[in-house]
């Protein structure tokens, strides 16, 4: 197992990952309320933790990985009642399309999908643990709240004292609430479908709550990594601690790890704007790598900008990507000795890539200099393409492909059969460079005319037109080919 070194929010400080079972990561990370189909900023914590998890196996752990749905909660009572559907129905609908969308994006399913209610007897225990110590109370109406002021370090997630906290609530209606800070375990509720039977009556979970028994179902009292978006961090995360440790009288979870936040061309992202983009409709756009190598190319706790150009701009990496790759796959076909062991092309060792790769996922999971690691690497090996014909530039060229693919992998990146994606992202790219195939088609034919007429200066003219575009013109033994220039 490699070493791995994590930024921990609930210390502030980078820290090497010691789990609590040898060799064994229990991970948790927030998943959706399930009212309205996902958004790309729904994808942005699923991407990142499923990086995460990728890489932990990677590099030698076994991962547990638990994310949960929350099928319980006002907005889904209200947009139920809206669509007139009973609202485990509708989030039925809202969990079959985000399972779907997460498909399409190459993220692979958490070991445990809880659903809130089909948890609500862990999630009523709980509560009344916490009750029976008093470090909640039950209201008249029958409605439960946690006791902040009995949680001696509540702020540490937040870095914010209670105190702080409170100032500038001074004219809030407490009603039957010991203090403002006090947050809800259980709710008085009568919705037909969107209540359960309770000690303290008909009722339904507080946000909160939920999370703390459905990691404690499946990953114990204690386990290792928390994650979610970083504007979880309060008062949801920061509940979680408070009430998870009251509870159960242990530490809740070891490292917090919290993904930034999304904003499209520098504005938040709302319908209100015309900026609101769902998976469904980003994906009729462009392929789901894209999306990921969007997301990738940043670390997971930067805030990150998204606008078409950023977007158009993966799209021609990708295509980048993958050409090398099929070139690599070309010369590899040639590759008779299956037992060979070197010596490579001089110049070359794609078996280094592999430590370069652990070098940068180790720090933090650092997709950013990896894929830059990675990018360079690419462009080392495209040199084999001018390399002299040998079994060493065959061989090379295999481990190489063999390498990309494999840590690429790890990225969920590059899973595609080359020829087929290539001519898919070829077709989305032209269009911004005003051109179609049959233009390039012609501008090839009149080329080759021009050559076999020995008009060199029309010849070249003609590839340079094309280059000035953005299509860049390879004669090879089979014949001419093109490619989309890399910004």
């Amino acid at each position: 197992m490699r070493a791995i070194k994590l930024s921990n929010t609930l210390t502030g400080k980078k820290e090497l990952l010691e789990t609590l079972e040898p060799g064994h990561v229990k991970m948790y990370g927030c998943g959706v309320t399930t009212y309205d189909d996902c958004h790309i900023g729904h994808a942005m914590q699923a991407i990142y933790f499923d990086m995460i998890r990728s890489y932990l196996r990677f590099a030698g752990y076994e991962v547990t990985y638990v994310r949960n749905y929350t099928d319980v909660d006002d907005k889904v009572i209200a947009k139920a009642k809206e669509k007139k559907l009973a609202p485990l129905a509708l989030a039925e609908q809202i969990i079959s399309n985000e399972e779907r969308d997460m498909k399409a994006l190459g993220i692979e399913p958490p070991e445990f999908s809880p659903r809130v209610s089909q948890c609500m007897p862990e999630i009523i225990e709980m509560i009344k643990t916490l009750v029976d110590e008093g470090a909640a109370y039950v209201t008249s109406e029958g409605d439960v709240y946690y006791r902040v002021k009995l949680k001696a370090d509540y702020g540490k997630l937040s870095n914010r004292k209670p105190d702080e906290l409170r100032s500038g609530t001074r004219n809030l209606v407490l009603g039957e609430k010991e203090d403002e800070l006090d947050f809800a375990l259980w709710k008085r509720e009568d919705t037909e479908g969107a209540f359960w039977e309770s000690p303290w009556g008909k009722g339904r979970p507080g946000w909160h709550i939920e999370c703390s028994a459905m990691s404690k179902k499946h990953l114990g009292k204690s386990f290792d990594i928390h994650g979610g978006g970083r504007d979880l961090v309060f008062p949801h995360h920061e509940n979680e601690i408070a009430q998870s440790e009251s509870a159960n009288h242990c530490n809740y979870a070891t490292y917090w790890l919290h993904s930034g936040l999304l904003t499209i061309n520098k504005q938040k992202m709302s319908k209100s704007l015309g900026n609101h983009i769902l998976i469904s409709d980003f994906l009729k756009a462009y392929p789901g790598e894209v999306l990921r190598l969007a997301y990738l190319q940043h670390h997971y706790s930067s805030n990150v900008d998204f606008s078409e150009e950023v977007f158009s701009s993966c799209l021609r990496r990708l295509l980048y990507f993958y050409e090398s790759l099929q070139m690599l796959d070309e010369l590899a076909a040639k590759a008779t000795d299956a037992n060979y062991k070197g010596p490579w092309v001089e110049g070359h060792d794609p078996s280094s890539l592999t430590e370069a790769f652990h070098k940068e996922m180790s720090n933090d999971f650092s997709t950013v200099t990896a894929i830059r690691e990675l990018h360079l690497a690419f462009r080392k090996a495209n040199e084999l393409g001018r390399a002299k014909k040998s079994q060493a530039k065959f061989q090379t060229a295999k481990a190489y492909a063999e390498t990309f693919r494999t840590l690429f992998g790890v990225l969920g990146l590059l899973k595609q059969e080359p020829s087929s994606f290539i001519d898919g992202l070829k077709k989305r790219i032209l269009p911004e460079l005003n051109l179609t195939e049959a233009d390039i088609d012609k501008a090839i034919a009149d080329r080759s005319q021009a050559k076999a007429a020995k008009d060199f200066a029309a010849a070249d003219s003609i590839r340079d037109r094309l280059l000035e575009r953005g299509i860049e013109l390879r004669d090879t033994p089979q014949g001419t080919t093109w490619s989309i220039v890399l910004k």
